[in-house]
């Protein structure tokens, strides 16, 4: 049996460490792991870095292969492989989910998407690519100032103080600054955007929003409501995309990691996998509050909706708000932001394609568990409901009108 922790430089002997294996060995170990696995993997020890740096032509096109075994386009070698081409895969294969699965977010399936393996979006999916990135950076800003020690954060020993004499004030001290200080820093890194980077952004996050569903056919107990916002999801997509839902805030911290997680890293015929983004937003939602998310869901009623912790989803709301704001601004144009456009002309070319007999292309993301799905408004599954009976009573009066 092999320890991953790294041998002691003295007293008695201890079982070999994994880092002590056989150079080609380990090549062979490090070829065989998927991409989390061998960023994990590298930094365990120096001579994993050392190892995985000096051989990664060899090793890169395996793990790419072990992470996207029905990928082939995303795959396509690169002039040579590199650490960075293996981490650009991330939010290039993001980018691919959300082009393609975007297809079977509404009712008009293939009407808005463009499947993975077909070139003809690689103009878009770059694009996403790209919007995915600025998330990742506005995400790694957040955790960044979470992760720092409240001395480094509080400004003044005064505000260290109300620790002892009133914690609750504390508390939402810590919070307010933390979040203060990454809206400077988030607004200082969105002033540095390029506008193409901007756009990109809003063009990614327009199609991402789409993927969050309060559909009717998400009826009834068996879905989790939309408990963050006073609409209860009632235009959610619009209100995310804005920054006016918690929602917003909980995406900008998480980052991409939260979507790679659901879509390419957990197992996809997992039951819990396909709520893995809902449920872990519920959960940060209530965060340390005293009602569990089971008590307050099944006593949850849309008209008496309240927040179980008002002033700090408040402000994060409307820092996130601010965010989306900005980059709004910052990628200002006389044109407007919308993936439709690639989609019309995609529909016009798939239709020369099947009237010329060309061929479809690979399904190959049909297993991903794409959606996001909140149960539908009761509101929205009442008119629903009342527009369904209508047009059965308008069609059974022209049927007997006809007889």
């Amino acid at each position: 049996m092999f320890s991953l922790k790294p041998p002691p430089s003295g007293g008695c002997l201890e079982r070999p460490s994994f880092i002590d294996l056989p150079e080609d060995i380990l090549i062979l170990i490090f070829s065989q792991c998927r991409i989390d696995e061998l960023f994990a993997l590298r930094l365990t020890a120096s001579r994993a870095h050392k190892i995985i740096s000096e051989y990664v032509p060899t090793i890169a096109p395996c793990v790419a292969r072990s992470t996207f075994p029905r990928c082939e386009l995303l795959l396509t070698p690169p002039s040579i492989y590199t650490f960075e081409w293996l981490k650009n895969l991330v939010p290039q294969a993001l980018a691919a989910v959300l082009v393609d699965r975007n297809r079977f977010s509404h009712e008009w399936s293939e009407r808005y998407g463009i499947p993975a393996e077909d070139p003809y979006g690689d103009e878009l999916r770059g694009r996403i690519a790209n919007g995915w990135r600025v998330l990742g950076q506005l995400s790694n800003i957040s955790k960044h100032v979470y992760n720092l020690g409240a001395k480094d954060v509080l400004k003044s020993t005064k505000d260290l103080a109300w620790k002892a004499v009133h914690p609750s004030r504390y508390k939402y001290e810590l919070v307010k600054q933390r979040e203060d200080m990454i809206l400077e820093k988030r607004l200082q890194y969105i002033s540095s955007l390029s506008r193409d980077f901007a756009r990109d952004y809003k063009l990614m996050f327009m199609l991402l929003s789409t993927a969050f569903r309060t559909s009717v056919d998400n009826h009834g107990d068996d879905h989790k409501p939309w408990i963050f916002d006073w609409s209860c999801g009632i235009d959610g997509a619009r209100l995310l995309r804005q920054g006016n839902s918690w929602l917003t805030w909980f995406v900008l911290h998480e980052g991409p990691q939260l979507f790679w997680n659901q879509w390419c890293t957990l197992p996809a015929d997992a039951p819990s996998t396909k709520n893995h983004i809902r449920d872990r937003s519920i959960e940060a939602w209530f965060g340390l509050a005293k009602i569990t998310p089971e008590d307050f869901i099944r006593r949850f009623l849309p008209d008496k909706w309240s927040d179980v912790n008002e002033k700090e989803h408040a402000l994060q709301r409307e820092n996130a708000a601010k965010v989306q704001r900005a980059i709004q601004a910052q990628g200002a144009t006389g044109s407007v932001v919308n993936p439709i456009s690639y989609f019309t002309q995609y529909a016009v070319c798939r239709r020369l394609r099947e009237e010329t007999g060309f061929p479809p292309f690979a399904e190959t993301l049909f297993h991903v568990p794409f959606n996001i799905d909140f149960r539908c408004p009761e509101e929205v599954f009442q008119k629903f409901r009342l527009l369904k009976e209508e047009k059965a009573v308008a069609l059974a009066t022209r049927v007997s009108a006809r007889e």
